[in-house]
């Protein structure tokens, strides 16, 4: 295995000494992403949020210092990510407002709309079926809940060009947005920046307070 190959599967799923590493490396670099996503979120207390591949978890202390957060979950499958992110957020788990995961996101341990707002960020490139991650999430939300996707795409030649293909699969806006649709939420809204020279997107998505009976 090529050495970038090697540190692109720790970024996919950090393990041993180098995973804790990566995990601090990674809550500093992605951590633009995760604040506008928080903010296109528009959080208030009581909601209950699901970050899908929650990593480091500082995505949800960020979160839990702008609003009080309830009844609120991360998930991952890296052990190393998880522990890093309940102790992050010991003081959420401790009063049971937190919980931690280890998980396949495309089967997510949560019981139908069970969450208010849910967000990923730097999570599809690593989905093999992209559809049922979104199909999941779109599951645990209740109707009316928010979904903010957060990617980069095939428009960012730097991201293309710069990571293995035999690792990151780069969509593009409109693969992600009809996958939105296709699963049933309401069209999507894209916002797109470059941020320290990343191209990214931020795709918002509305579960309908009332299921059309012609989706899916």
């Amino acid at each position: 295995m090529t050495n970038p190959e090697f540190i692109a599967r720790q970024s996919r799923r950090p393990t041993g000494l180098l995973g804790v590493l990566v995990a601090r490396v990674m809550a500093r670099e992605t951590r633009p992403e995760n604040e506008r996503a928080l903010q296109l979120l528009n959080l208030a207390d009581g909601d209950r949020l699901i970050d899908i591949g929650c990593g480091h978890g500082e995505t949800l202390f960020s979160a839990n210092a702008m609003v009080r957060l309830s009844d609120s979950a991360g998930v991952d499958f890296s052990g190393v990510m998880l522990r890093r992110a309940r102790a992050r957020n010991r003081d959420a788990v401790w009063d049971t407002r937190m919980t931690f995961h280890c998980a396949d996101t495309s089967e997510l341990p949560f019981s139908d709309n069970r969450f208010d707002k849910a967000l990923s960020v730097h999570t599809i490139y690593f989905w093999s079926d992209p559809s049922a991650h979104i199909a999941e999430a779109f599951r645990v939300l209740r109707p009316g809940g928010t979904f903010v996707l957060c990617y980069r795409s095939t428009a960012d030649k730097r991201a293309v060009n710069g990571f293995p293909d035999t690792v990151y699969r780069f969509p593009n806006i409109q693969q992600v947005e009809e996958a939105f649709c296709r699963v049933g939420y309401r069209p999507p809204d894209t916002l797109t920046e470059t941020i320290a020279g990343r191209l990214t997107h931020w795709s918002v998505a509305v579960k309908p307070e009332r299921m059309d009976s012609n989706a899916g």
